[in-house]
C-alpha cells in the first residue's frame, strides 16, 4: 500500500499498528489489518461514485437486520462509514469492514450441502429486498448503468456486436415488476461466499443494483460452470444439472421464480458470457495484459463468435 495512503488510513481508524496484508480485489485494492480484524477497501473516486457506496452501506445494514451473515461496516473515529483520502495524483474513498476468517466456497460438488445453502441464501436475499423495498432510501442504479456506452461492444467483430445489440433489445423489453425485478447482489460467485464456523457469509455488495432476480441467480451458475470449463462435455453437462438442481432447491425454499423467469436462464447464461468478455475487454483497454489473460479472452471470444452452447448438449 502507498505509504501516503497508509498514514491517512491509520489516522482514520483506531488502533492500527501493523502494515496491512493484500487480500486482492479486482484492482488489488482490498487489504486486511489483522491486528484490528478489519478489512479496508480503497476505491478510486474517478471510478466509484459515492452514491454507489451509500447503496452498498444501506443494503448491508438491511441484510444484517434480516438475518443474512455478511461483514458489517466499521465506522471511522469520526463515525463515518465512507471516508475520503488523497494520494499524490488521485483521491480515494475508504470503507472498513469486519473481517471474517473463513474459507472461500470451492466451485465443485464435493459439499452438496453448501451448494443448497448458497441458493437458499440468495433466495432469502431476494425475498428481503422484495419485502423491504419501501424502506430503501437510496437511488439504486439500473441493470444496464455500466454498459450504456455506445462503444461497449464496438471493435469486437460483426457477430459479437450484433449479438450484443440483440440482447440489449431483448432485455429492454422484459417485464419489470416487484416479483421479478428488484435490488440484487449482482456478483454472488463462489469467491464471494465464505464458510466460517460452519456458517455461510456473503461478501462484497459493491455491485448492488436493480436487475432481474433470475439473472442474479444465473450469475452463481455461470461462474461455477466457468470454473469447471476444463472438464469434458459430458462432465460439464452432468455438473450443470447437479448444481442447478441443488442450488434452485435451496433458492425455492425462500422465494419463487416464475416459470417464465426460469425459461430465461439459457439466454441469461449466454448473455453473461458475452457481458463478461466485453467487461474485461473494456476494463483492460489501454493496459498491458498477461499472456494468460489474453489467451482466456481469446477463448471466450471464440466461444461467443462460434455460437458454442454454454452447456454442452
Amino acid at each position: 500500500m502507498d505509504p501516503i495512503l497508509l498514514e491517512q488510513i491509520k489516522s482514520l481508524y483506531s488502533g492500527i499498528i501493523k502494515s496491512p496484508e493484500l487480500l486482492g480485489g479486482f484492482d488489488n485494492n482490498v487489504f486486511l489489518f489483522r491486528d484490528q480484524n478489519m478489512v479496508i477497501k480503497i476505491l478510486d473516486t474517478e471510478v466509484y461514485k459515492k452514491t454507489n457506496l451509500l447503496n452498498e452501506q444501506e443494503i448491508i445494514n438491511i441484510m444484517l437486520q434480516n438475518g443474512i451473515k455478511t461483514p458489517g461496516l466499521i465506522p471511522s473515529k469520526s463515525g463515518e462509514f465512507i471516508e475520503l483520502i488523497k494520494g499524490e495524483e488521485k483521491s480515494f474513498y475508504v470503507m472498513a469492514y469486519s473481517y471474517v476468517d473463513g474459507k472461500v466456497l470451492t466451485p465443485d460438488l464435493k459439499n452438496k450441502h453448501f451448494i443448497k445453502v448458497w441458493g437458499k441464501q440468495l433466495g432469502k436475499m431476494h425475498e428481503i429486498t422484495k419485502l423491504n423495498n419501501h424502506e430503501m432510501r437510496q437511488n439504486y442504479l439500473e441493470w444496464d448503468h455500466d454498459i450504456q456506452a455506445s462503444d461497449f461492444a464496438k471493435g469486437q467483430g460483426r457477430v459479437i456486436e450484433e449479438k450484443w445489440e440483440k440482447y440489449m433489445e431483448q432485455f429492454s423489453n422484459l417485464s419489470k415488476d416487484k416479483n421479478n425485478y428488484g435490488i440484487v447482489h449482482h456478483d454472488l460467485h463462489n469467491e464471494n461466499m465464505i464458510i466460517a464456523d460452519k456458517a455461510m457469509y456473503v461478501l462484497d455488495f459493491g455491485d448492488v443494483r436493480k436487475s432481474w432476480y433470475v439473472y442474479d441467480a444465473v450469475i452463481p451458475v455461470f461462474h461455477f460452470m466457468e470454473n469447471n470449463r476444463h472438464r469434458s462435455s459430458l462432465e460439464q453437462h452432468q455438473i450443470y444439472h447437479k448444481f442447478t438442481t441443488l442450488f434452485f432447491e435451496g433458492y425455492s425454499e425462500e422465494t419463487v421464480l416464475s416459470e417464465d423467469q426460469m425459461n430465461l436462464i439459457p439466454s441469461f447464461l449466454d448473455y453473461r458470457l458475452l457481458y463478461s468478455f466485453l467487461f474485461f475487454v473494456n476494463t483492460f483497454k489501454g493496459r498491458k495484459i498477461s499472456p494468460g489473460v489474453r489467451k482466456h479472452l481469446e477463448k471466450m471470444q471464440s466461444r461467443i463468435a462460434n455460437n458454442v452452447p454454454f452447456i454442452p448438449v
